[in-house]
Parts: C-alpha cells; sequence; structure tokens
C-alpha cells in the first residue's frame, strides 16, 4: 500500500517547496536534448504538476497533451498557461487510465511514479504503451533503491527546504523511514510557513514514495513492451551509477 501526498492542500505552496528554476530548467533541457535526438515531435505529459515541463515544451514547439490528478496542481498549471496566453489542454487523469491518443513520447518526471505500487507501475507502463505510436519514448525519473540502500539515507530529522519569497519565509522539516521490506521511502514531512513575523502555520503531512534499482526497472519495462535505450543517474546526463540519487529512463516501445 503507497500512501498519497496531499497535492490539492499543498499546491497554492508547490512552488516554494518543491520548484527551483536552475533545476526546472536542466530537467527540461533534458527533456527537449533527448526529442530533438529522437526526432519528436507529439508529447503526452502524464504527471504535468503545475505545469513545469508541460509550458517548457510548449513554447518551444511541442505539440503537447497534459494531465495529472491533482486538481489542485492543474488549476495552477492552467493558471500559468493563460497569464502566457497559451492554449494548452490540461485534463484531469490517472496516468495509470489516461487516453490522450497516440503520442511520439510520454513523460513523467519528478519522482511521479515512485506514488504509485509496482501493481499499478505495471499497469501504466502497459498504458503509456497504449499511448505511443511505434517506436514511442516512455521518459520518467524515480529514486534510486541502491542509493537509498547505500549512504543515502537520512535517518534523522533534517531541513530540506528554507526559503523566503515575498516576505514569507517557507521551513520545511523531513523525518523519513526506510521500508527495505517493501522497498519505498515514508516521508513524514513538517512544513513551516510564516508571513512577515505572524505566527507560523504548521502543516504535517507523510507519503510514500516506491524505489527502484536499474535491474527491476529494466524487467518490468521489458516484461511490458519497452526497451530501455539510454539510462542516466542525473537530469544531466551524469553515468548511472548506484549512489546516483536518480535513474533517469529512456524506453522504447517495441
Amino acid at each position: 500500500m503507497i500512501k498519497k501526498y496531499d497535492y490539492d492542500s499543498l499546491a497554492k505552496y508547490y512552488y516554494a517547496l518543491e520548484e527551483d528554476k536552475q533545476d526546472d530548467f536542466i530537467k527540461n533541457r533534458f527533456l527537449e536534448n533527448i526529442f530533438k535526438k529522437y526526432k519528436t515531435k507529439k508529447v503526452f505529459d502524464v504527471s504535468c504538476g503545475t505545469g513545469v515541463q508541460t509550458i517548457y515544451l510548449h513554447k518551444k514547439g511541442y505539440d503537447v497533451k497534459a494531465s495529472d490528478l491533482s486538481e489542485g496542481m492543474l488549476k495552477i498549471a492552467r493558471k500559468r498557461a493563460k497569464e502566457e496566453n497559451l492554449k494548452i489542454n490540461f485534463k484531469k487523469a490517472d496516468m495509470t487510465e489516461v487516453k490522450h491518443g497516440k503520442a511520439d513520447a510520454v513523460v513523467s518526471i519528478f519522482n511521479a511514479i515512485g506514488h504509485l505500487s509496482q501493481k499499478q507501475f505495471i499497469k501504466m507502463i502497459k498504458n503509456m504503451r497504449d499511448n505511443l505510436k511505434d517506436n514511442g519514448l516512455f521518459v520518467f525519473d524515480i529514486f534510486n533503491l541502491d542509493f537509498f540502500k547505500g549512504k543515502g539515507f537520512v535517518d534523522y530529522e533534517f531541513i530540506d527546504c528554507a526559503k523566503t519569497i515575498d516576505d514569507i519565509k517557507f521551513v520545511r522539516f523531513n523525518d523519513n523511514d526506510l521500508d527495505l521490506k517493501e522497498n519505498k521511502l515514508i516521508i513524514n514531512q513538517k512544513i513551516y510557513i510564516q508571513e512577515g513575523y505572524n505566527q507560523p502555520k504548521i502543516i504535517k503531512d507523510s507519503c510514500d514514495m516506491k524505489l527502484y534499482d536499474y535491474k527491476t526497472l529494466k524487467e518490468l519495462l521489458e516484461k511490458n513492451g519497452f526497451e530501455i535505450v539510454e539510462k542516466y543517474g542525473s537530469a544531466e546526463k551524469e553515468k548511472l551509477k548506484k549512489n546516483s540519487v536518480s535513474i533517469y529512463i529512456v524506453a522504447r516501445k517495441k
């Protein structure tokens, strides 16, 4: 059982807690370079969130359709697109079931598949295959199990975000657990949001993040109609190693 992150409740703070212009640019350029290499034109973003990848790709000339399960996140994505006079159809849908048609590539960035159980992930893989043209690409990232099994897991409470934006302070503490029986990271967060010197708002949330090693990903993809054509340890195309925090996969429909 995978406990879900409360995206709807935290959507309005997502820009501060999760988004980073430099990191977002690196991820977006990673996708753009992959799509240029494989002459991709039509893209489905099946976990679009607040639209970071979708809007970037649309502005670069790609034909993009986008979906997400969180209405709160979609509301922000639609607002951002409207502010830039961009005509993008953002659809509420589950990535294990969504039907956009046939694309050259489908993408799911920022560990979105970690919110799925392995059974759900297999269902998603099959659904992504149905949404792709022949030889279409499935591009995604996920936390690397080998990293957390090694020295990557932090077993004490720590601050993972501290920002001030427009006189609003955001501080987030993480106190996580690692379940190696289920291969998942149990994320426990306490978020402080303070405007000026007013009493801070405190939000507590917890969720699970499913972890995979490369071998398991390869097996699951190959059993369900894909072959891996590229693999990396970061969006900067670093070589995938056991101590890489994330795994970036470019898989092709067989």
